[in-house]
């Protein structure tokens, strides 16, 4: 027979277990749940279910953002006070089964970008990104977003956006005595950089430091005009992701972006400079492939499975990145109209193409391929540095009658 002291002691064993299993579990599940924590400039989100069913809803007066999740989250709020976008957070914590989330901006902003990252079958990362917007885009977001239920990863096909239906905001102009002049800030991208080398030529020299030595005599070359600011997105050799290089220039307020590349290609013979615009579909086939080519590097470095821009062949995307392609359609042609009129190289047209590096949907954008490496002779031009002097004075002047043409 056991005795009670034994009893006793059996009773505290057990329950010195069972409570290290609760703990052990629920530190796990915490470490696993579902996680969105928010930053000045995105939501990240850890840990999603891949069925998980997230509805935003925008709100004038002021200007904020609902969130609604399906499921229960843990909301993670970062020190937002020096945040361009986000004047407050507020998180619904009495719903036992859904998390309700209620950001408020300082000024108009919308998500315009959004990144997958596959864990698994049921599991993705999830990064939504903040841009900050025109009031008139803003109501348009609003309404497209209530006509597809707050949906913003799947926009139906049935749904048809028409301005006519949009309540627009009226714009007051604003009359300033003193007519400032206007700044122009042009964001210079050289390409590649860091563990990805770019293109290598024939002769052994890298396409990331081509493109970084031509995009600081670019830079320079405009700084000669006072009423433009060049900015590079790097002045060293390093790696960034093609998402840093677009949040970069959204960040510097940019009024255009240009990617400076050295291509490469199996025809040998192969020369000239070609200027490149987003485009859904490519242009030609060597577009395509160049397009496809410059997308996976991120992949290929990172090893992550990505879905990159699921809005961007959206409706709601494409009415806002509409005005920005044709501007850089225009951009695109005042370069290479202005090249023609050198003896630099071989004009090979303005072509387009699906890179990602040109998605920012509110900048016109151009990606400029200045020369092959694939070429032998083409490769020497671009290693002298007198060539690539005259090539970003001609470019600067071509960027410079650009903004001339398209002052209001």
């Amino acid at each position: 027979m056991i005795s009670k002291k034994y009893y006793k002691l059996l009773f505290l064993v057990l329950f010195f277990f069972s409570s290290s299993n609760i703990f052990v579990s629920n530190g796990f599940a915490s470490k696993n749940s579902p996680t969105c924590e928010i930053t000045n400039i995105n939501i990240n989100c850890l840990n999603i279910h891949s069925s998980e069913v997230i509805k935003i809803k925008l709100f004038n007066d002021p200007y904020r953002m609902q969130i609604k999740f399906r499921n229960k989250l843990i909301i993670k709020k970062n020190t937002t006070n020096n945040s361009q976008f986000i004047k407050s957070v507020r998180v619904n914590q009495f719903i036992k089964t859904r998390t309700k989330l209620v950001i408020e901006f300082k000024n108009p902003t919308i998500i315009s970008d959004i990144k997958y990252y596959k864990i698994n079958n049921q599991t993705i990362n999830l990064s939504m990104y903040f841009s900050d917007t025109s009031e008139v885009n803003y109501a348009i977001a609003k309404h497209a977003l209530n006509k597809n239920e707050g949906d913003i990863f799947s926009f139906k096909d049935n749904v048809n956006i028409s301005v006519k239906n949009v309540d627009l905001p009226v714009i007051k102009k604003k009359i300033n005595k003193k007519k400032s002049k206007k700044d122009y800030v042009v964001f210079i991208d050289p390409g590649h950089g860091g563990k990805d080398p770019g293109a290598i030529g024939q002769l052994g020299s890298l396409e990331k430091n081509i493109t970084l030595k031509a995009s600081i005599l670019l830079a320079k070359s405009l700084r000669k005009n006072k009423k433009i600011i060049p900015i590079l997105s790097r002045n060293k050799d390093i790696y960034l992701s093609l998402r840093k290089r677009t949040l970069l220039a959204r960040k510097n307020k940019a009024d255009i972006f240009v990617s400076i590349h050295a291509d490469s290609s199996k025809n040998k013979k192969a020369k000239g400079i070609s200027v490149f615009s987003l485009s859904d579909k490519a242009s030609d086939e060597e577009a395509l492939l160049l397009a496809k080519r410059e997308n996976q590097v991120d992949i290929m470095l990172t090893g992550n499975e990505k879905i990159e821009d699921p809005l961007i062949y959206g409706t709601l995307i494409k009415m806002f990145q509409r005005e920005a392609m044709n501007d850089s359609a225009l951009l695109a042609k005042n370069i290479l109209s202005n090249l023609e009129k050198t003896k630099l190289a071989v004009n090979r047209g303005h072509r387009f193409a699906g890179f990602k590096v040109l998605k920012s949907y509110d900048i016109p954008s151009v990606l400029i391929e200045i020369g092959f490496l694939s070429n032998k002779q083409e490769e020497k031009k671009l290693l002298n540095s007198k060539y690539l002097n005259e090539l970003s004075t001609n470019l600067a002047i071509a960027i410079e009658n650009y903004f001339v043409n398209n002052e209001n």
